[in-house]
């Protein structure tokens, strides 16, 4: 029992906080990256504004864009960008794109 807390613990230490800091990085360069409109958007949680201009870059395949507001969007939190992909989902459906792949 013991043996197990003790790979837990390495396990989390060498391999779960290193990725969540690199990803929380990676999220932080990509906030810092977008327009000043959408980081106010971001900070002001205002989820239909994003969901609604991110399918409107799906519509238009800006896809890198969409990109880094999505990443942008999960540096404010998990439960936001839930939120934001809910939102987005049902706009995807209403503008014929189909729903997201992980609903």
């Amino acid at each position: 029992m013991v043996e197990l807390i003790i790979v837990g613990i390495l396990v989390y230490f060498f391999i779960v906080k290193p990725f969540l800091k690199r990803r929380e990085e990676k999220n932080w360069s990509s906030f810092l990256s977008i327009p000043e409109n959408v980081k106010e958007l971001i900070v002001n949680e205002d989820v239909f504004e994003l969901a609604e201009f991110l399918v409107h870059l799906e519509l238009k395949k800006e896809y890198a864009m969409m990109r880094m507001i999505l990443e942008a969007i999960e540096h404010k939190g998990f439960s936001f960008a839930k939120r934001v992909d809910r939102i987005r989902n049902e706009m995807r459906i209403k503008a014929g794109l189909g729903s997201l792949k992980h609903f």
